[in-house]
């Protein structure tokens, strides 16, 4: 298994969260039954037997940090969206974009590289390729800020 199919469904546990729904076992279940059945691209197939205890670990992890840290997290994705509302926010970009600024303020083993081109590939999977660039420009705007606060 790979850290992108556990991105995945950890963006899809915070979606479920973020639209009224509880984020737990069932859903983690669910995601990856579908998974299974639709690997992501470069994911060639998902086993019976995953997630295993890492990926469980980091899907954990990224949930309940983003739940935790959603306020800061909004405020610095609103900050950055200059003219845009998180209202007006597709809300599969917003989950991302929650999923990759939590890597990038919170997850210091990631790369903000590597949180940037995940956060671009879900953006390729789940939702309309040409939010990409709108994505891509809150996100590198957070990483200068981020390497610069350093």
């Amino acid at each position: 298994m790979s850290r992108k199919t556990a991105r995945a469904a950890a963006m899809q546990m915070i979606f479920e969260k973020t639209s009224g729904g509880q984020g737990g076992e069932e859903t983690l279940q669910m995601i990856y039954d579908e998974l299974r059945e639709l690997p992501l691209p470069g994911d060639l197939s998902v086993d019976p037997d995953e997630p295993g205890s890492d990926d469980r670990a980091y899907i954990s992890t990224a949930f309940e940090g983003v739940t935790a840290h959603r306020e800061e997290i909004d405020a610095k994705i609103a900050k950055t969206a200059v003219g845009w509302t998180l209202d007006r926010m597709n809300l599969v970009d917003l989950t991302i974009l929650r999923l990759a600024v939590w890597e990038i303020l919170y997850a210091e083993k990631i790369p903000h590289s590597v949180s940037v081109a995940e956060a671009l590939e879900l953006i390729q999977q789940y939702s309309d390729p040409e939010d990409k660039a709108f994505v891509n420009g809150i996100l590198g705007t957070i990483v200068r800020e981020a390497e610069s606060a350093r």
